[in-house]
C-alpha cells in the first residue's frame, strides 16, 4: 500500500479516540461479564440441582456394577462397543437371519439382538451416568464443588453469548448483502478499479456487489479473502469517475485497515447488552422497568466508545484512500456530493448496528444518529475540510 503520512494532529486524535473507546467498551465488556456470569452460575446450581437429583434416581435402578465387583466405569464402555457393534455390523449379521431390520425383529434371532442391543444401550445410559457421577466426586473432592460450579456456569454463560453475538453479527452482514448482484455482471467497470486498488493496497481482492437502490451508498463487509465491497446503483450513477474511484479506495483501505473485524468486534459488548433488553415489558412491573434502564444504559454506553472509535476509523480511511488514489480533491468531491444526494433518502434506512457493521462511506440519517454522540461518523464538512488541507499540501509539494 502506498506510504500513508499522517499528520501528528490525526495520530494524536486517533490514539486518544482509541485510548477513550477501549476504556469505555473494556468497562461495558467486564460489567457485561460479571452480569452474566452470575446469571450463568445461579443457573448452573439450578442444573446442577437437576443432575444430582438424576444421579440420586438412577442409584436405585438395576444395573451390572451394584450386583457385580465389576465397576461402571468398565460397564458402560463394553456396552457401547456392544451396541455399536451390533448397529454398524448389522449388514453382516442380517446375513445369518430372515430379518431385513433389526427393530421391529421378525425372527427369534433379530429378536435376540435386539433384546442385547437395548440392553446395552439401558446400560450405557445407566453405567455412563453412575461412571461420570464417581469421575465428578473423584475430581470434586479435592475442589469447593461450590466454586466449580460457579466457574463452569459462568463460562458456559459467556461462551454462549459470545456465540449468539457472533451469530447475530454474522446476520446483520448477510442482511445487508441481500438484494445485490455481483458488480461482474452488472458494473464490471466497477469491479475492475475495486481490484486495482486492492492489488495496490496489497490485500486480497475482495468480491464486489451492486445493490439494486437508488439511495446512494457504498460500505465494506468482512476481512481478508471474505471481504465484500457493495456499492448503489445510485453511488455509481451520481458520481463521476474520479469521485467514484475515490470512495472505492476509501472502502479498499477500510479493509487493508481491518476496520470490519475491528469494528465487529467493538459492536459485539453493544448487541449483548441489547439482547438482554426485555421487549415486553410490564407496565406495572418496577422490576422489568429497572432491568431495562440498567441494560438500555450499558448499551448507549457502548454505543457512545463505538461511535467515537468509528469516526476515527472514517478519518483514517479517509486519509488512506486519498493517498490511495493521489487525489484527496476527488474523494471531497463525492463526499459533498454524496452528502447532497442523501439529504431526502427515498429507501429505508439501516439500524444504527447495521451502520457500525457495514463501514458505510457515510453515516445514516440524523433521525438514525448521524449527529450527536452516538453518530458514528465525522461530519462530511469536516472529512472535506481535512481533504482540502491534504490536496493543498499535495499540491505544495
Amino acid at each position: 500500500m502506498p506510504t500513508v503520512t499522517l499528520g501528528l494532529r490525526l495520530r494524536f486524535s486517533l490514539l486518544v479516540r482509541t485510548v477513550f473507546a477501549l476504556c469505555i467498551l473494556g468497562t461495558l465488556t467486564l460489567v457485561l461479564s460479571l452480569i452474566i456470569s452470575v446469571f450463568g452460575a445461579f443457573f448452573g446450581f439450578i442444573v446442577w440441582g437437576w443432575l444430582f437429583r438424576i444421579y440420586e434416581f438412577v442409584l436405585t435402578m438395576p444395573r451390572v456394577s451394584a450386583m457385580t465387583p465389576v465397576p461402571s466405569t468398565a460397564v458402560a464402555p463394553l456396552a457401547l462397543l456392544v451396541l455399536v457393534g451390533i448397529v454398524y455390523g448389522w449388514e453382516q449379521i442380517a446375513r445369518y437371519t430372515s430379518a431385513d431390520t433389526l427393530l421391529p425383529p421378525t425372527d427369534p434371532a433379530s429378536a435376540t439382538l435386539s433384546v442385547v442391543a437395548l440392553g446395552s444401550l439401558y446400560l450405557l445410559v445407566v453405567e455412563g451416568i453412575i461412571a461420570i457421577g464417581v469421575a465428578l466426586s473423584a475430581a470434586l473432592s479435592a475442589l469447593d464443588s461450590l466454586l466449580v460450579v460457579f466457574l463452569v456456569g459462568a463460562a458456559l454463560a459467556v461462551v454462549g453469548t459470545v456465540g449468539e453475538v457472533r451469530q447475530e453479527i454474522g446476520s446483520l452482514r448477510e442482511n445487508l448483502l441481500d438484494e445485490t448482484v455481483l458488480a461482474e455482471d452488472a458494473a464490471p467497470e466497477v469491479e475492475r478499479t475495486t481490484h486495482r486498488l486492492a492489488q495496490l493496497a496489497d490485500v486480497p481482492p475482495p468480491e464486489v456487489r451492486v445493490a439494486e437502490t437508488d439511495r446512494p451508498e457504498s460500505f465494506t463487509i468482512g476481512t481478508g479473502t471474505s471481504a465484500v465491497v457493495v456499492v448503489s446503483r445510485g453511488l455509481v450513477e451520481a458520481l463521476e469517475e474520479a469521485e467514484l474511484e475515490a470512495v472505492l479506495a476509501h472502502e479498499v483501505s477500510h479493509l487493508a485497515n481491518q476496520d470490519s473485524r475491528i469494528m465487529g468486534a467493538a459492536l459485539a459488548p453493544v448487541l449483548a447488552a441489547d439482547d438482554w433488553i426485555d421487549q415486553n415489558p410490564s407496565d406495572y412491573d418496577v422490576g422489568d422497568w429497572l432491568w431495562n434502564a440498567l441494560f438500555r444504559g450499558l448499551k448507549w454506553f457502548g454505543q457512545l466508545g463505538v461511535a467515537v472509535f468509528s469516526r476515527g476509523r472514517e478519518l483514517s480511511a479517509d486519509t488512506a484512500g486519498a493517498a490511495l488514489t493521489g487525489s484527496p480533491a476527488a474523494l471531497s468531491s463525492a463526499l459533498r456530493r454524496l452528502d447532497e444526494e442523501r439529504r431526502t433518502p427515498e429507501t429505508d434506512l439501516r439500524a444504527w448496528e447495521d451502520s457500525v457493521t457495514a463501514i458505510d462511506i457515510l453515516p445514516p440519517s440524523e433521525r438514525e444518529g448521524a449527529t450527536g454522540p452516538f453518530r458514528t461518523h465525522p461530519s462530511t464538512d469536516a472529512r472535506i475540510e481535512r481533504l482540502r488541507r491534504m490536496a493543498a499540501e499535495t499540491e505544495r509539494e
